[in-house]
């Protein structure tokens, strides 16, 4: 047989055909767990010309969002009279993150998770209005290390 004289390079085939990655987005772990809130970035555009890019870094330990393995989970934001408390329902379906706050008639909001690994988590929010003369759209980009 002709794999007899080639073993070597049929198993380095192999392994290196099982060996790529063929998801852009990691998943170890997933996303359950508590993220920290460590970044957020956020462009707006006024009929496709940003006129305001903002960025933030001070965020505290009370800024964060817990994902449960039941499809809920929880937002820590804080006031001024202390931290307000926010619960949703998720879906995460490959790089798509869709949340719903769990108040009645509340929206559904779509995530694009760019990065997942044990420790980073990215997600960007488009947005959009458009009126007969004027289209207005924001992106947000939040970055999120894990406890």
């Amino acid at each position: 047989m002709r794999f007899r004289k080639y073993p070597p390079v049929v198993l380095l085939m192999a392994l290196l055909l099982f060996a790529c990655n063929k998801d852009a987005v990691e998943q170890p772990g997933g996303i359950v767990g508590k993220w920290n809130l460590k970044k957020t970035r956020a462009r707006f555009y006024r009929n496709g010309v940003l006129y305001r890019d903002t960025s933030a870094t001070n965020y505290t330990p009370a800024h964060f969002q817990v994902f449960n393995s039941d499809s809920s989970g929880y937002v820590s934001w804080p006031q001024s009279s202390g931290s307000a408390i926010f619960t949703f329902k998720y879906t995460l379906n490959g790089n798509l993150l869709k949340t719903t706050d769990t108040r009645p008639g509340s929206p559904e909001f779509t995530y694009t998770v760019i990065k997942l690994t044990q420790s980073s988590l990215e997600l960007t929010f488009e947005t959009s209005i458009s009126t007969a003369t004027t289209r207005l759209s924001e992106i947000e980009n939040y970055t999120y290390k894990r406890e």
